[in-house]
Order: structure tokens, then C-alpha cells, then sequence
């Protein structure tokens, strides 16, 4: 027997449609944190948690399961989900092969604001299943594109794809596009800084839809003010970007937009089916899509080993 739990707060569009297509599922439950704590996991369970999930509160915080399927339903998995993958014998999952073309329309619908000069070179980082799709579309229009990741691509991807992969360095200080797409942690904390800024053409512009903390805001606004880089858009603002004024956004340099993934038509109910599906895999012993796998460093001999060095990503 397979139990289901979600927990998520009441207001979350994916974890309210979720709850719809499970509420006369005999072993399911929507649950608190609080009642999840006393309940004994099984290693056939799953546990749903929500995109607007009470995570954020480290005092809130659940023991997530050590074994079974946890299921993240949001875009940005939180530090303790991605933890959770490296230190526990349970698969861990999100939703990224489903919001990929998603994201990636959303990174090509940046360039337009941006004013991007036409067939630019583009640097995307961090080759996922957000960084594949991104990389597709661009070629796609024709347009050139290079990688870089801290871990090294699966067999044949780079092939697959039609480009090459290069340095964190390189790739800054060529591209004209930069779209970083990778998680939030240690090893990107920030991933961009003012030295990673240095390296940009004063043409070149930064797209981020990963997580705020992968780059340094205040040396993003700053490198806009002094004209070192020529546009920052994301979708996922900070403190210091959500403060910086207008007169950047007048201006063309800074686009902003805080309107969730989740929040677009028809996506909590393909997000819902996808879920649906993953948990069926699951219990059959099928593949489960979108498994975040633990973060190992490059090794010497790697062509990420030096950047993924490089201060501050160590600090």
C-alpha cells in the first residue's frame, strides 16, 4: 500500500490541484507539518510538497522522509529538498522536464526588452533539463550557443545539441546572452559576482531565472549603473533588485517580472498530471521524471574544475 501526503498552504494554485485529483484517493492526505512529524513514513510512501510550502521557515521544517518519493511541485526546489536528495536513500523529484519549454520561452521572451542584437552568441549555464530545452530554442532561431556546468554532461548531450562546452570564464567573457539555470546552494552562492561581471562585454546582458541568490545583486546594479553590462532580466528578484528604484527599469536595463510559471494557463493542472504520473511510476518501479541527483565537484582534467573554484563560489 502506497500512502500519499501533501503538505502545502492553501493558497498554492498546483498543491489545490493536485488535492482535486487525489481528495478520493483512499491513502491520501493533506496533512501540516505539524501532523506529518508523528507519522511513520513508509518506504512505499510519497510525500507532495508544495510550492508555496511552508519550507521557507526553518523552524517549520519538516523530517522529510529517508526513503520513498518526495515530490517537489514548485520551480525553485528550497536548499532542504535539495539536501534532502544527497543525504537520504529516498528518490527526490521535481518538475523540471515539465516547465522546461516554459522557462525557455520565458528566457527568449527576455531578449526582446533587452533590445539583444540579432543571431547573438548565447552562454547558458548549468545543463539541465531547463538548460537543454533553452539551448534548443536558441539553435532553433539560428542563433550560436556554448555551455558550461560543474558537472560534467551526460554521454552525448553536447553532441546532441550541436554545441560545445567552455569554461564559466570563457563563456562570460564571449557571450552576448548569458541565461544561468541552476540551483540555489553552496556551490552557487553567488555563482555571478562582481569578478564574473568584470569578465562580460559592456553589450552582453545576464538572464536569471534560477534563484536570486545564484548572482550578486548589488554588483549587478552596479555593473548596470557604470555600463559594464547592458541589460539583467529575471523572474526571480531579490531584496536588492526588488529595491533598486525605476529609473532602471525605465531605462530598458532591468527587467523584472514576478509572475509565477505556476501561475500560467493550464500549468498547475499539466504540472497535477505530471505528478499523477510520477507517483504511478513510482509504485511500478518505473523511471520517476526529474530526479535531482547529488552534486559531485568536477575533477582535475574536467573543463569546469578551475572555475568551479574560483573565489567567491568557496568563500
Amino acid at each position: 500500500m502506497t500512502n500519499v501526503y501533501l503538505i502545502a498552504v492553501e493558497t498554492d494554485p498546483v498543491a489545490n490541484v493536485v488535492d482535486s485529483i487525489f481528495i478520493d484517493v483512499p491513502d491520501y492526505r493533506r496533512v501540516t507539518i505539524r501532523e506529518f512529524d508523528d507519522m511513520v513514513f513508509g518506504v512505499g510512501d510519497v510525500l507532495l510538497l508544495g510550492s508555496v510550502s511552508p519550507l521557507s521557515d526553518s523552524a517549520e521544517t519538516p523530517n522529510l522522509p529517508l526513503h520513498g518519493l518526495t515530490q517537489y511541485l514548485g520551480c525553485r526546489p528550497p536548499s532542504a529538498v535539495l539536501d534532502h536528495a544527497s543525504e537520504s536513500n529516498a528518490i527526490v523529484a521535481g518538475i523540471s522536464p515539465l516547465i522546461a519549454a516554459r522557462v525557455a520561452n520565458r528566457v527568449i521572451g527576455f531578449t526582446g526588452p533587452l533590445t539583444v542584437k540579432p543571431m547573438p552568441q548565447w552562454g547558458v549555464i548549468g545543463l539541465g533539463e531547463v538548460g537543454c530545452e533553452v539551448v534548443r530554442k536558441v539553435t532553433a532561431i539560428r542563433a550560436s550557443a556554448v555551455v558550461t556546468d560543474i558537472r560534467t554532461p551526460r554521454t552525448g548531450i553536447l553532441d546532441e545539441l550541436g554545441v560545445r562546452r567552455q569554461t564559466l570564464d570563457l563563456l562570460m567573457s564571449r557571450a552576448d546572452v548569458i541565461s544561468i539555470h541552476v540551483h540555489a546552494g553552496p556551490t552557487a552562492a553567488p555563482l555571478i559576482s562582481q569578478r564574473e561581471l568584470g569578465l562580460m562585454k559592456p553589450e552582453a546582458v545576464v538572464i536569471n531565472t534560477s534563484d536570486e541568490s545564484v548572482v550578486d545583486e548589488r554588483a549587478v546594479l552596479a555593473a548596470l549603473e557604470r555600463g559594464d553590462i547592458a541589460g539583467y532580466a529575471t523572474d526571480c528578484p531579490g531584496g536588492a533588485i526588488t529595491n533598486a528604484g525605476d529609473s532602471l527599469e525605465l531605462s530598458g536595463k532591468l527587467i523584472i517580472t514576478t509572475n509565477p510559471l505556476t501561475n500560467q494557463i493550464g500549468a498547475a493542472q499539466q504540472i497535477a498530471k505530471y505528478v499523477q504520473g510520477n507517483i504511478e511510476a513510482f509504485i511500478s518501479g518505473s523511471n520517476v521524471q526529474g530526479r535531482f541527483e547529488p552534486l559531485h565537484f568536477p575533477t582535475i582534467g574536467d573543463p569546469s574544475f578551475w572555475s568551479s573554484r574560483m573565489s567567491p563560489r568557496q568563500d
